[in-house]
């Protein structure tokens, strides 16, 4: 039995300029910034998680310039540079609480 191989599709997902150049860019950049802002958000968080620049860049110097990409409103820029945290999942929770009002007074058993 012969092995056939398809060539894969290689997406550049890091903010322009300082992507790699990959063919594809433009379509996931127009898929990403066509979402809603929470869904930018899960991107930005997802490229993180891939890219450890860019996990340095959001979490440890707050560049704007990754909330400029990802077209964040003022409010959500903002409100993610004021965030003190020290790991992804810190940063993860945080906006999870934030986007859960009612978590926070549950744990604290007020209904």
């Amino acid at each position: 039995m012969q092995n056939r191989y398809s060539p894969s599709t290689v997406v550049d997902v890091l903010p322009w300029p300082n992507g790699y150049g990959f063919a594809g860019a433009d379509a996931w950049w127009q898929h990403s910034l066509n979402q809603s802002e929470r869904e930018r958000l899960d991107d930005l968080m997802g490229l993180a998680l891939l890219d450890r620049d860019v996990r340095e860049r959001l979490i440890v110097q707050h560049d704007t310039s990754l909330f400029d990409a990802f077209g964040l409103s003022e409010d959500t820029r903002q409100w993610l540079a004021s965030l003190r945290v020290n790991t992804l999942k810190e940063f993860a929770q945080a906006i999870v609480a934030a986007s859960n009002p009612y978590r926070g007074r549950a744990s604290s058993g007020v209904a």
